[in-house]
């Protein structure tokens, strides 16, 4: 055992005297390792769940706002939930991570994202022969209708003091929103005809039948999906609480740009996938379904583990964010989605941006 101590202080005091430079190329190349094992992760499971969903008989909708939704959030919660349970040694940096990572995920949700979609949009306009999204209103507007008055109420107690008991009563209410929301969308029906696009991934490389998988390759695609996550997400947070260090940064604010940034991933590309197959209404509703899951089950986390003080930027970030989605809200008049209500999203993160250089935190 002391051998082993002695050669991680060895290590230790070599990478002490590299420069920087060095020092901070090594953190950013296993950040970004670590960020490719959770979008890998993220690719299995979404892949999985949509087969779990076809074989269930799930409808679309469902699919989309919660089984894909859900999916693909499961990097931005891991990150915030790692972050707020393991960080004994240096917990305020934990912690500033995992809220920054909370409070951040609708934020790029509601702006970032819908801007890809309407790039998405344009880039695909002349296989589709219109630039206009074609949605389901009702299915988006019950989405928004869930999010927005239960993100408002957590961005409103992060500027008031709460106990534990009260943080705990409201992350319980949390989790009972979130499982009403998924009984109403578990009781839609499932369109006939309806099809996944591409096979299970686990039965390619077992040279099965991709097209019709066996229900023990589809729980072990998810399975593998999970824990590749997880562990990608304990490095993740590791590495930017060390990066932040050791250039000086913020490490709430970080978290707030960078892992939102990088985690959402998944959201837009799928939703461009959607796009250029012509499923618009399902690229809507995953993310979409994925703001209504970050206000309830990563805010639940930081409810029952934090204090849930939210700083300035956070703030910030989550008035954006609500200020995006009720635009998003009012321009779902009909079956059609503009650009120019997507594009709105890069000027709402612009602002966001201008924001914080304005606060002194970039």
């Amino acid at each position: 055992m002391r051998a082993g101590n002695s050669e991680r202080t060895s290590l230790f005091s070599t990478l002490l005297r590299r420069p920087l430079s060095t020092i901070l190329a090594i953190h950013a190349i296993i950040l970004t390792l670590s960020f490719a094992i959770i979008l890998a992760g993220s690719e299995l499971f979404t892949n999985g769940v949509e087969w779990a969903g076809h074989r269930l008989h799930i409808a679309e909708a469902a699919v989309g706002s919660i089984l894909a939704a859900v999916g693909t959030a499961l990097p931005e919660t891991f990150i915030p939930a790692v972050a707020l349970l393991t960080g004994r040694d240096s917990a305020a940096a934990h912690t500033a991570v995992g809220l920054g990572a909370i409070v951040g995920a609708p934020l790029m949700l509601s702006t970032v994202a819908l801007f890809v979609m309407g790039i998405a949009a344009l880039a695909f306009r002349r296989r589709h022969g219109r630039i206009a999204l074609k949605v389901i209103r009702e299915d988006a507007r019950r989405d928004l209708a869930f999010f927005f008055p239960v993100f408002l109420c957590v961005v409103i107690a992060g500027t008031i003091e709460m106990g534990p008991v009260l943080r705990h009563v409201m992350a319980a209410a949390l989790l009972i929103v979130y499982a009403s929301y998924t009984v109403v969308m578990l009781r839609l029906k499932r369109v006939a005809g309806a099809e996944v696009e591409h096979g299970l991934y686990f039965e390619s490389i077992l040279r099965g039948s991709p097209l019709d998988p066996r229900a023990s390759a589809i729980a072990a695609q998810v399975f593998v999906g999970v824990l590749a996550i997880l562990i990608g997400a304990v490095e993740f947070v590791d590495q930017i609480v060390v990066f932040s260090a050791h250039a000086h940064l913020n490490p709430g604010v970080l978290s707030l740009i960078l892992s939102p940034l990088a985690t959402e991933l998944p959201e837009k590309y799928n939703s461009v996938v959607w796009i250029r197959n012509g499923k618009d209404h399902l690229a809507l509703a995953n993310i979409t379904g994925a703001m209504v899951f970050q206000s309830c089950i990563p805010v639940a986390l930081g409810l029952a583990f934090s204090p849930w003080h939210l700083t300035n930027p956070d703030l910030l970030a989550g008035s954006i964010a609500l200020a995006s989605v009720a635009i998003l809200y009012i321009n779902l008049r009909d079956s059609e989605l503009g650009t120019p209500t997507l594009m709105i999203g890069a000027a709402a993160y612009a602002i966001f941006l201008i924001g914080l250089w304005y606060l002194g935190t970039l």
